[in-house]
């Protein structure tokens, strides 16, 4: 009867339920650090990725903060000297939400890398026209006044102050209340094109002075023409301040 018996026992295991194996996920660590664990929690990663961005940008009257928005939960590292590092900047600053990658060292030793959200806000007054402003025109006190406004980076080219602007010349057209960046001003011509002009020429203890007309308009070290007014010669000169240009020979 041995076959009967091999019959029930294959019979019992095909109708025993099935049972499934698959990863097991530890379950959600506890936030509070036992004694053989230390919590990182997420304002230590903010208190580095903030005094990392000042050091990469160093900037000067701009107001910026930084909040992390994930992780939301410390995270549980072994007992030690713990070292966090937050990856450097690569987008100028750039604000907003933003994606970092943390890393976390215990005793030297790297033990953790953690992907970081974070929020990034700055403010910095700046200066903007009051009205249209037509390329090449001077600015003048009136045509500026200062607001505040959220930066799109920490690395920025808006000028901060009205001595900035206040004098010089634009170089394209400034709509009202638009920042106006560095490159969108020069500074304003010293001499005039058609300006009655000294003519100044040295050489070695020697000087000599002539009047001339300036052919060109320029500012302080731009290269123009002049012509001297005695001899008619027209010269190349370098402006000096108003009303002198200097001349090499």
């Amino acid at each position: 009867m041995w076959w009967l018996t091999i019959g029930v026992c294959i019979l019992s295991f095909l109708t025993s339920p099935v049972k499934t194996f698959g990863e097991v996920r530890p379950s959600h660590p506890e936030t509070t650090a036992s004694p053989s664990t230390q919590a990182v929690s997420p304002k230590q990663f903010q208190a580095v990725l903030d005094r990392q961005l000042r050091q990469q940008f160093p900037v000067k009257d701009v107001k910026f903060s930084v909040n992390i928005l994930f992780p939301t939960q410390p995270i549980l590292v072994p007992t030690g000297r713990l070292g966090i590092q937050v990856s450097p900047d690569t987008m100028n600053g750039q604000t907003g939400r933003r994606a970092f990658r943390g890393l976390i060292h215990v005793n030297g030793k790297f033990e953790q890398m953690v992907n970081l959200v974070a929020e990034i806000e700055a403010h910095t007054p700046v200066a903007v026209p009051v009205r249209l402003i037509q390329a090449h025109e001077i600015l003048q006190p009136g045509d500026i006044h200062m607001i505040d406004v959220a930066l799109p980076a920490l690395h920025h080219e808006y000028l901060q102050q009205m001595n900035m602007v206040v004098g010089k010349k634009a170089m394209r057209l400034l709509p009202p209340n638009l920042p106006i960046q560095r490159s969108y001003v020069t500074e304003a011509p010293l001499i005039h094109k058609g300006d009655r002009v000294v003519i100044e020429a040295r050489r070695g203890g020697l000087l000599v002075q002539t009047v001339g007309i300036a052919k060109d308009s320029g500012e302080a070290g731009k290269t123009i023409t002049v012509q001297n007014q005695t001899s008619g010669r027209e010269v190349i000169g370098k402006v000096v301040n108003a009303g002198l240009v200097e001349v090499v020979f």
